[in-house]
């Protein structure tokens, strides 16, 4: 092929590329499809049109060259949706320039393209009737559907047939979504350059054996170096809706289910949740995304729910299993059903079924049971679950929480022995309880859920982990937390949340070395999922093992550049370790892109360590917090506005405050079921009441706590009640008590450093100690 290529072009068109792969010049080789996308790049779309003369390579095949089809299959399609884009833009330019017959050409030619979108023909029919051709919109419908009804023996999705029934009405309707425009050019693109010009047939023909057998050369390199790992591991990406846009919910659901039943397949990992979510819609190649996911197989499709005008219609599922090192298509399959619990459910246990048969792995006898019972019969109950879901795996907040526990609520209420609903409802109380609602509602309800799921079905492994987690999170039992949370992982021993979990108890125990190994196990599990790295750095930052933590801190926002508290830990590894405020007052305003930018602590203490106390006022408070771990150092924002003022040297407006955390704490007690939470608030109490003058109070409540062992309770949180409980001892005069905790807590996993020590204004009174001084200086 080279001789060939090299005959016909010369050694100049020859270009290598490392690693054994060679391709062609483009100095030297002009190629129309790389001209069409510059000249979209370049905002030139009527340029590019003209060169776009149909498929890429239509017609032309390699024998024996599998992966080199896929990347011309892709290929087709990917250049074909930016010519379509393309189209659009000239549409919508000829209808500013007010040219209707050129505008509605042009959204006919981008249709066109894309034949098979109903979107895109949701899209025509909306911009031909904004050009004041309704019969041309009707036309536009009416062909879409015959084309639906003979290629693909479907109907149009109710969206649709609305739009079309409103225009024939001449009723009003909201725009339909605007396709994606092409893209501005991106740096590092090379102008075209004319050189030594082929037919271009001869020069694709070459590029295309060039391109199989530069494949083959890099597989090979690949296997020799790093051979699959004894259980292969899939990565199951997000099936494409392609039915109606409020669908959306149910094809993730499919996938949900799919990736959950592969969960608890023994000797597969399975890649899947957050880490797939993060390629949805990505332009990599299946091999890119199973380099990045350290995936052998990769598990795609796509989903179109056709809703009949009576009954709830038919769903076609095409999902396809590729192997990730030379992207050959190893299964593939078009699966239609009625849309009923009966076929849904064979839909999805035939998928799991084939998806075991193909990597020759085993059922065990619980799998096979799991694919063979429905978890419900109700179709409804069912819809309202995968909505549910839909709303737990979105962005982790309580208006998307509640929303998740509004659905799996009607999911139970129209089916009572719907025992997987009964565990994801438990598991969301468990999470708004945790949210910082310390509200029976939840917690009661949230152990009621559970019980019943377990009645229902005592080996489900989501239940199991729902009942896991509402101990660690409710009610700071560890033992029986990771008792039920080991149940589960034994049966979906895949599962990252559950191995996450398991982490977060170890965690709560001091038991260092196992969290960081749970871990790192979840995030090798989900390796796009960024709790498991935020936990991890946690770990690593109380350990003092800063450069850990900050590696990993930026780790997770490399996944995730919003997340306020990966941006907490990073600014608090130079407080920590270098008493450095300049630092960490930078990385907090480069988290100010953070959606929770506004419930952030840290910006408060930066400004109270470097004494600008008015501004620190301003920081005090703010909406949901985000940085959790300095949540605990003073706990209350009344208590921070307090002891701010008193170093202001405004004793009465302190004193005010001072009242308002006493009677905010004292309401709250009662509501602390937790015992970490309960040590937490009482040492808050003690502040208060040492603000207040109430000295013999504070002394004995921070005594019983003290005794109490809070680390104990909790080795995350206690040692941020022990700080509490010294500056209790330091406000109410009892300064040997006070050091006596600051030594403490210093010989001990805790987010406080001797660093920091030095800067925190609150320890003033102790300056000149010589206790005191060793103590700030790292010595005991």
């Amino acid at each position: 092929a080279l001789y060939v290529l090299r005959s016909a072009l010369g050694d100049e068109a020859i270009a290598p590329r490392g690693d054994g792969e060679v391709g062609l010049s483009g100095d030297v080789v002009w190629c129309d499809a790389a001209a069409f996308e510059a000249e979209l790049d370049a905002g030139r779309p009527g340029d590019a049109l003209a060169l776009y003369r149909g498929d890429l390579l239509e017609g032309f095949f390699v024998t024996g060259a599998p992966e080199f089809e896929r990347w011309v299959e892709r290929e087709r399609g990917r250049l074909r949706e930016r010519a379509s884009q393309g189209a659009w833009a000239l549409a919508e330019e000829r209808a500013a320039a007010g040219d209707t017959v050129e505008a509605g050409r042009w959204a006919r030619r981008a249709a066109d393209l894309v034949p098979a979108d109903e979107t895109m023909a949701r899209l025509l029919m909306t911009f031909l009737t904004k050009l004041g051709d309704r019969a041309a919109a009707i036309r536009a419908y009416e062909a879409f559907v015959s084309r639906l009804a003979e290629e693909y023996d479907l109907e149009p999705s109710r969206e649709t047939h609305a739009l079309a029934e409103a225009i024939r009405h001449d009723e009003p309707r909201p725009p339909s979504p605007r396709p994606a425009r092409p893209s501005a050019p991106t740096a590092g693109v090379a102008p075209r350059r004319h050189g030594r010009t082929r037919a271009l047939a001869g020069v694709l023909s070459g590029a295309a054996l060039v391109g199989a057998i530069g494949v083959g050369i890099v597989m090979h390199r690949h296997s020799e170096v790093s051979a699959p790992p004894q259980a292969p591991r899939i990565l199951v990406l997000p099936f494409q809706n392609l039915g109606a846009a409020e669908d959306v919910y149910f094809t993730d659901g499919i996938t949900d289910e799919i990736t959950a039943r592969l969960a608890t397949v023994k000797g597969l990992s399975v890649v899947g949740g957050q880490a797939a979510q993060r390629y949805r819609g990505s332009r990599k190649t299946p091999r890119q995304m199973a380099e990045e996911t350290h995936a052998d197989y990769v598990l795609e499709g796509t989903v179109s729910w056709q809703r009949a005008r009576r009954g709830p219609g038919r769903v076609r599922v095409r999902p396809q299993l590729i192997n990730a090192h030379d992207e050959t298509q190893v299964w593939a399959a078009v699966m239609d059903h009625d849309v009923n619990m009966t076929e849904l459910f064979a839909l999805l246990s035939g998928v799991t079924q084939r998806v075991v048969d193909e990597l020759h792995l085993a059922l065990e006898p619980r799998q096979q049971r799991d694919l063979t019972v429905l978890p419900t019969t109700n179709l409804d109950a069912y819809d309202y679950y995968l909505r549910g879901r839909t709303f737990a795996h979105g962005t982790w907040s309580t208006k998307s929480n509640l929303a998740a526990i509004q659905m799996f609520e009607r999911a139970v209420e129209r089916d009572s022995e719907f025992a997987l609903a009964y565990a994801r409802l438990a598991f969301s109380h468990t999470e708004a309880f945790w949210l910082n609602d310390l509200s029976f509602a939840h917690l009661d309800t949230a152990k009621t859920a559970v019980e019943r799921a377990l009645k229902l079905d005592p080996d489900l492994a989501e239940a199991h982990v729902a009942l896991g987690h509402y101990y660690e999170a409710c009610c700071g039992d560890y033992e029986r937390a990771l008792r039920h949370l080991e149940m589960g992982h034994a049966i979906r021993p895949g599962d990252a949340m559950t191995v996450m979990l398991i982490g977060n108890v170890h965690k709560r125990r001091g038991e260092w070395d196992e969290a960081i190994r749970f871990y790192e196990r979840a995030a090798d599990l989900d390796p796009r999922w960024d709790p498991p790295l935020l936990n991890l750095a946690t770990v690593q930052l109380w350990l003092h093992r800063y450069d850990q933590a900050e590696q990993t801190s930026r780790r997770a926002l490399s996944l995730e550049p919003r997340e306020a508290f990966a941006y907490t830990i990073l600014a608090s590894v130079p407080l920590l370790r270098d008493g450095d405020i300049a630092t960490a007052r930078r990385v907090v305003l480069e988290a100010a892109v953070s959606d929770a930018y506004e419930g952030m602590r840290l910006p408060f203490y930066i400004e109270l360590w470097d004494r600008h106390y008015r501004t620190a006022l301003a920081r005090a408070g703010g909406r949901e917090p985000a940085g959790w771990f300095w949540e605990d150092w003073l706990v209350n924002d009344h208590v921070r506005r307090a002891v701010t003022l008193r170093l202001l040297g405004d004793s009465g407006t302190a004193r005010v405050q001072f009242d308002s955390a006493r009677t905010q704490l004292e309401l709250q007690l009662p509501r602390a079921v937790r015992r970490q939470v309960h040590n937490s608030i009482e040492s808050a109490l003690a502040i208060a009441y040492a603000g207040l003058g109430r000295r013999a109070q504070a002394i004995e409540l921070a005594a019983r706590v003290v005794a109490s062992d809070p680390r104990g309770a909790d080795a995350l949180d206690g040692p941020s009640v022990l700080e509490n409980l010294a500056l209790a001892y330091l406000l109410a005069g009892e300064r040997r008590a006070a050091l006596d905790l600051i030594q403490r807590v210093l010989s001990m996993p805790a987010c406080f450093s001797p660093q920091l020590l030095r800067l925190d204004p609150l320890w003033d009174p102790l300056r000149g100690d010589p206790r005191f001084e060793r103590l700030a200086r790292g010595s005991s």
